[in-house]
């Protein structure tokens, strides 16, 4: 009977534990605040045999959905034509050690999801190999306090061929009255 007891209360205590939220490392999210801001810039697209093409670029990334994610919002403005409308969100996984994201673009109907590592201000993120088309490398760099880069390239057997390179730099705050 005491066994019984026991084990009930061991089983119990199990599926409590279970239905706990799942909280994400904040230190993880925390150290990608290099990235938070309102960013404008330019974007330089690689066009071999073809006449340089650099357009201009805004990023917004900010914290939200319950602080579990970066969400990042970004632009870029081609000669002739509409701006763009991005969505990056940006988590990490503990499970894996992994950063995560998911991208949603005005020209695809399914994001693109991604995984890499963070070292110092850099984030590398890579597409997944079995998903649809093909292999996108995403690095994300601060090379100074007011300096953000978003490098795109695209795997090429096996080298990597640059798509575009986004140099932004910080929007002064707004000031409250």
């Amino acid at each position: 009977m005491k066994f019984s007891v026991c084990l009930l209360v061991l089983i119990s205590s199990l599926l409590a534990f279970c239905q706990q939220p799942v909280t994400q490392p904040a230190d993880a999210l925390n150290s990608l605040s290099f990235m938070k801001g309102d960013w404008a810039g330019k974007q330089e697209f690689n066009t071999p045999d073809r006449p340089a093409m650099t357009d201009d670029a805004t990023d917004r990334i900010e914290m939200g959905i319950a602080g579990k994610y970066l969400c990042e919002t970004l632009s870029t403005t081609l000669s002739g034509r509409k701006p763009t409308d991005t969505r990056h969100f940006i988590s990490f996984d503990r499970q894996s050690g992994k950063y995560t994201a998911w991208w949603f673009n005005d020209t695809s109907s399914h994001p693109t999801e991604l995984t890499g590592d963070l070292t110092g201000k850099k984030l590398v993120l890579l597409s997944n190999s079995s998903g649809p088309g093909p292999v996108m490398r995403a690095t994300y760099e601060s090379p100074s306090e007011n300096k953000l880069t978003f490098l795109l390239e695209m795997k090429s057997g096996e080298s990597w061929t640059r798509l575009f390179l986004t140099t932004y730099s910080k929007k002064a705050a707004a000031t409250q009255p």
